[in-house]
């Protein structure tokens, strides 16, 4: 399983309506091949602040079956607008210690 982790800090002023069009992209999301779960997670002392935890299948399915994908394009293309500069995206994955 691959756990991914997008922290997204969202203009000020956008925060609503970022709330709003990232309910509207997770079908986009969930009808991923290989997609599990997901969470959206808002940090109380900054709440322009907010981690989007997605489980996938695999490595595979995250980078080949869906960030290269049309379905990525379109939600990137829904959401990026609201993102600031600093937002990151890390894909975590287990391994043995």
């Amino acid at each position: 399983m691959v756990v991914e982790h997008a922290m997204l800090i969202i203009k000020e002023e956008l925060v609503e309506e970022f709330i709003q069009t990232i309910n509207e992209a997770f079908p986009i999301l969930s009808n991923s091949e290989g997609y599990l779960s997901h969470k959206l997670l808002r940090n109380k002392e900054n709440p322009t602040l907010f981690i989007l935890v997605v489980n996938w299948n695999s490595l595979e399915d995250h980078i080949d079956g869906f960030v290269g994908s049309a379905k990525f394009k379109k939600r990137d293309s829904m959401l990026r607008y609201f993102f600031d500069e600093l937002s990151k995206n890390l894909a975590l994955y287990r391994t043995k210690i």
